[in-house]
């Protein structure tokens, strides 16, 4: 055999098309057929130097903190417009909440309770308002993966802030709780949008030592959300009048504005060229995200990503049909990276986080006024951004991993505690929940809030990024829905209501352990371990608690061993098969037409 021997598909020949299979080498195969010892074709599209690939890598991995920073700020900048698209909807979720606890809100759209003279929201819409807006969110997560294929992650991005300012008009002008909650619905579709398309393209375009910082970003802009949201309710509860809730709402239009311009300003993600095969475009995006449009630094930034597309790429079929492509994500290797995924998110969604949006009314219950809860709820946002920026330094002595653990005990802890504060009488129980549920917020933003964003966005492939994120998205918002249903009840002071007040810390306090459980056994380690290296250690099946740096390195020296036993006896291995893990058959090769 030659060195130029072709290579079979990667899936598996139907029956009678083993013929056409060697005759006809698809057009992938021989872009492999045409590699050279450092040079690899990309799909047909140009080649790129591996050897540069590694380097790049390794670079990545070598460099500090403040040589990232410096190294990334146009990347860094860039990225904060797509995760400044969370503050907007942190911002309408949260002030949704706050706002049953301005009174001209409840005037206007809730009904007098018994023989007092105030009034409150029915439970039913203070279920079913933030409800709608999470399946808004639902239906725009399902949207998310098919228009970002289609049109990438910038014009996506434009059409949603676009859909945004047009339905910002209908909560602005609503006559009734009807129309209302019409105005939530719609707003949620690009809400759910933003949630999937922020954390994927930071994680994309980030440095190995930037990932972790710029996908946690995300969770802050969501806490930066809810501290507007809190601060514009108390700013403006005490107006009489309708402008109380619609100047609020008004709001929307200039975060709208503001980051139509910045995102408009962003590069596409370099990736997603690749993945289209377009590499000249990919080297002009590159080229605007690294310091000063370095050629060199683009080179490498651009081989690094071919180089793990190639590699995830090794293990897929040619052929795939539009389903098999959908379902690539339940099958093999990439069911357990959408599991952890998936799981992920539960967690965080059913973990108390849900009291955080809650927390006026939490109060409240525990015996505080309402203008006392509305000003304590301000401290709450506060503590979140603390615990997120303190995450950074966290992250960087420790693993996700350990953080993720240690910070559902933790909460499991406080939440217990914060049941306990009922035993107090008056004024005092509340104050004694909200001082639990401020330290209890503080820990959330130190671990699990940042680093739940951190963990999807890593453990998801490349090539199934969007859609590993859109699904485990959804099943966050469907698990939001238990929260949706039952936080009301368990808060709410009416006849309807359990008025279960502060010992509702309890029952997420049991939730925590569960999770706690789970990421002991499931959730892995992905800290300085490079989008390729996560690819090796998922396809050799290595257990939850030794996913490693020095792991990968391992495995590759015996790849390495591997590959070069296998040369010296076989002389027609790709150069593509000098990185396949070993547990994974290399494609079958078929004989060339020069022998």
């Amino acid at each position: 055999m030659s060195n130029n021997d072709d290579l079979a598909p990667r899936g598996p020949p139907e029956s009678g098309d083993e013929e056409k299979a060697t005759s006809t080498p698809r057009p992938l195969t021989e872009a492999r057929n045409n590699a050279t010892s450092n040079q690899t074709q990309f799909f047909g599209a140009g080649e790129y130097d591996r050897n540069l690939a590694h380097l790049a890598e390794k670079k990545e991995r070598e460099m500090t903190f403040k040589e990232a920073v410096v190294g990334d700020l146009r990347l860094i900048m860039y990225s904060l417009g797509f995760s400044g698209t969370i503050i907007m909807e942190g911002y309408g979720l949260a002030l949704l909440t706050y706002l049953f606890s301005v009174r001209p809100f409840n005037e206007k759209y809730g009904i007098q309770v018994d023989d007092t003279k105030e009034y409150e929201l029915e439970y039913t819409w203070k279920a079913t308002l933030p409800l709608l807006a999470q399946l808004g969110s639902i239906i725009g997560v399902g949207l998310t993966a098919p228009l970002v294929n289609f049109i990438g992650y910038k014009r996506t991005v434009l059409l949603m802030l676009a859909l945004c300012a047009a339905f910002a008009f209908v909560p602005f002008f609503a006559a009734n709780v009807y129309i209302l909650s019409t105005g939530f619905l719609l707003q949620g579709i690009p809400w759910g949008v933003f949630q999937v398309v922020s954390p994927a393209y930071s994680s994309e375009v980030a440095s190995l030592r930037m990932r972790p910082v710029l996908t946690t970003w995300n969770n802050l802009c969501w806490i930066i959300g809810q501290l507007l949201a809190s601060a514009v309710a108390f700013g403006f509860h005490k107006i009489t009048g309708e402008w109380a809730y619609r100047i609020p709402f008004g709001l929307n239009w200039a975060f709208i504005a503001v980051l139509f311009c910045a995102i408009a300003a962003t590069p596409e993600s370099p990736y997603w060229y690749l993945k289209k095969h377009r590499v000249a475009d990919a080297r002009k995006a590159v080229k605007k995200l690294v310091r000063k449009g370095s050629e060199e630094r683009t080179e490498e930034k651009l081989a690094l990503m071919q180089h793990a597309i190639c590699h995830e790429m090794k293990h897929v079929a040619d052929d795939q049909t539009r389903w098999q492509k959908i379902s690539a994500m339940f099958r093999g290797v990439d069911r357990r990276r959408t599991e952890i995924a998936c799981a992920t998110w539960i967690i965080q969604a059913l973990c108390g986080s849900s009291l955080i949006g809650w927390a006026p009314k939490l109060f409240e219950s525990a015996g505080m006024g309402a203008s006392e809860a509305l000003a304590m709820n301000i401290g709450l946002p506060c503590a979140g951004i603390v615990g997120t920026v303190a995450s950074w330094w966290v992250m960087q002595k420790m693993g996700r991993r350990q953080i993720f653990f240690w910070g559902l005990i933790s909460m499991a802890v406080v939440l217990t505690a914060c049941g306990l504060a009922t035993l107090a009488t008056g004024s005092a129980s509340g104050f004694a929940a909200g001082a639990v549920l401020v330290l209890y917020t503080a820990i959330y933003d130190l671990t699990i809030g940042p680093i739940c964003y951190s963990i999807v966005a890593e453990i998801a492939s490349v090539r199934l990024r969007t859609q590993t994120i859109s699904l485990a998205r959804g099943l966050y918002l469907a698990a939001n829905l238990f929260n949706l249903f039952l936080t009301p009840k368990m808060l709410g002071m009416d006849k309807k209501s359990w008025r279960w007040g502060a010992k509702t810390g309890f029952l997420y306090a049991g939730c925590c352990g569960i999770g706690a459980l789970y990421t002991f056994f499931r959730i892995p380690e992905t800290k300085d371990i490079s989008v390729r290296g996560l690819s090796i250690l998922f396809h050799e099946k290595v257990k939850a608690r030794k996913f490693s740096a020095q792991k990968v390195a391992e495995l590759e020296g015996l790849q390495g061993a591997a590959a070069s036993k296998t040369s010296s006896s076989d002389n027609t291995v790709s150069v593509l098969d000098e990185v396949v893990e070993p547990k994974i058959a290399s494609p079958a090769r078929v004989a060339s037409p020069d022998n």
